[in-house]
């Protein structure tokens, strides 16, 4: 069985048709879908205006793979209103799946290391800060790609993996998103399944017990 997982795509306006594309393809090769969190983002659009998006094209699909959804500070629960059922199966803040002896816990990671706006406790940060804040990642990432998500972004791995060490079980492996950064670190018992943005997309394969990081270019 083929699990897929990934996390951060931001879905939002305008539509990004090469984005979709590739989603569509990489979704449907799997068994299942675990999306960790901030597939689309309630800070910049609607929930109504996500599911009435050419995005809303991706649901039958997502449906039909059981997919297994995770809120993350980008896609609250409340910002959809419970309304996450029309593209996924479950909907939860953490999910447990037991394979090969070993425990994968998956959680967004906005518990373990609060963003700004958990910090502040925002109800929803101001929309044109948040518009340009992903524009600029968009394009640094088209431009920088790898090396810049290692230079902003690899820090928060570590201090997520710092505050989960005393919390984890022999047996037991953390996958995360949030952090926009995508790692394996067994020794840690970590992994964090990336990004989908700006041309890049990260994400995790689970085949028999077994983690994989992939990457590709979708733009």
């Amino acid at each position: 069985m083929k699990i897929l997982v990934f996390s951060d795509s931001h879905l939002r306006l305008p539509f990004e048709e090469k984005k979709f594309k590739w989603l569509e393809k990489n979704l449907g090769q799997a068994d299942q879908i675990i999306i960790n969190g901030d597939f689309w983002d309630g800070y910049v659009i609607t929930f109504n205006q996500f599911i009435n998006s050419p995005w809303r094209h991706l649901f039958p699909l997502l449906k039909s793979k059981k997919t297994i959804y995770i809120y993350g500070n980008h896609d609250k629960k409340k910002f959809s209103n419970g309304g996450a059922e029309i593209f996924s199966n479950i909907q939860t803040t953490r999910h447990e799946l037991k394979l090969n002896n070993k425990v994968f816990i998956f959680e967004h990671g906005d518990q373990i290391r609060p963003s700004l706006d958990g910090l502040l406790n925002f109800e929803k940060p101001p929309e044109a800060i948040m518009k340009k804040l992903r524009d600029i990642d968009d394009l640094m990432v088209k431009k920088f790609g790898k090396t810049y998500l290692k230079l902003m972004f690899s820090r928060r791995n570590r201090s997520t993996k710092k505050k989960l060490k005393p919390l984890l079980r022999q047996n037991q492996i953390f996958i995360c998103g949030h952090n926009h950064y995508a790692e394996i670190d067994e020794k840690n018992q970590f992994a964090n399944s990336g990004i989908i943005l700006g041309g890049l997309a990260q994400y995790l394969l689970i085949e028999d017990g077994r983690m994989r990081l992939k990457e590709e270019w979708y733009d």
